[in-house]
């Protein structure tokens, strides 16, 4: 799917934010394929996924009056969307103890996922998964996780065509979603920190 042409995406915000109702759903249109797919692969019900979405751009159309200051929407709107699939998992109770994690202290607030999400062992994980990765490739996936590059943007810096950063990321993030497997870890919450990043 191409970017919003960021000149346009700056009008159509700008709109948004004033209430235009036909700028939103031009957003709405542009982004629901991509993030609806990107729910449905780790909730499972098409439902649950389209309830998800829904309620993202629910939020989104509630904070519009602040769209306007975002230096680049997507990276800011993929965040939203990560933190809503994840209230669905917690929502539905499912099994996400991670082999070999200490249990919950009795007592404590946190429940196991959000032990693991509030731990650093995420990001060591992928850093280790990275780290035996070509150092181009782990650049291009650094450009789009740290620093939310669009694909456009990293190609023109980096000098290589569109096509090739899109699939270095996919196969960077294969590649950690191997790694945490290998390492006995549920890899979904974990890959679901970095997927949506970009």
């Amino acid at each position: 799917m191409p970017d919003i042409p960021l000149y346009a995406e700056k009008e159509l915000l700008t709109g948004i934010a004033a209430g235009d109702q036909q700028a939103f759903a031009q957003l709405y249109r542009h982004y629901w394929n991509e993030v609806y797919h990107l729910a449905l692969s780790f909730l499972k019900s098409p439902a649950q996924a389209e309830d998800t979405i829904q309620e993202v751009f629910v939020k989104l159309w509630h904070k519009k009056e602040t769209l306007p200051a975002l230096q680049e929407f997507r990276p800011y709107f993929m965040v939203m969307v990560r933190n809503e699939i994840i209230n669905t998992l917690r929502r539905n109770h499912r099994h996400l103890l991670i082999q070999g994690m200490e249990p919950v202290i009795a007592g404590t607030a946190e429940s196991p996922q959000e032990a693991l999400m509030n731990s650093k062992e995420a990001t060591v994980l992928v850093k280790e998964a990275l780290s035996s990765l070509p150092a181009r490739q782990q650049q291009i996936f650094n450009l789009s996780r740290e620093q939310g590059l669009t694909h456009e943007q990293i190609a023109q810096q980096m000098q290589v065509s569109k096509k090739t950063v899109a699939n270095l990321i996919t196969l960077t993030l294969n590649h950690i979603r191997g790694y945490l497997s290998r390492q006995g870890y549920l890899p979904e919450l974990l890959f679901l920190v970095i997927i949506c990043q970009g």
